[in-house]
């Protein structure tokens, strides 16, 4: 709760039972509004993976994704896995 200090105490206890009543969203909607910007934004965050040449998808586990390149050589990309964030999940 933002400014939680220089708040009134019943108004603390007010934003606290809002919170705890707030429901996550598990599949959201795409926002019908974008910059224009958010491919580059899910690159540089290092969460969406990018194959470095064109090629077929060979395999795909939960580890790891492998790409045949149009030169026969494979590509292999390692996934992120239970790993913690910010968020502390």
């Amino acid at each position: 709760i933002p400014f939680l200090e220089n708040d009134d105490a019943n108004r603390a206890l007010m934003g606290a039972n809002m919170q705890r009543q707030a429901v996550p969203c598990l599949r959201s909607d795409a926002p019908v509004v974008g910059t224009g910007h958010e491919d580059r934004a899910a690159v540089d965050s290092g969460a969406a993976v990018v194959a470095r040449r064109d090629g077929i998808v060979k395999t795909v586990t939960s580890e790891k994704i492998v790409v045949t390149a149009d030169d026969g050589t494979d590509d292999h990309y390692t996934l992120l896995h239970m790993f913690q964030s910010n968020k502390s999940t």
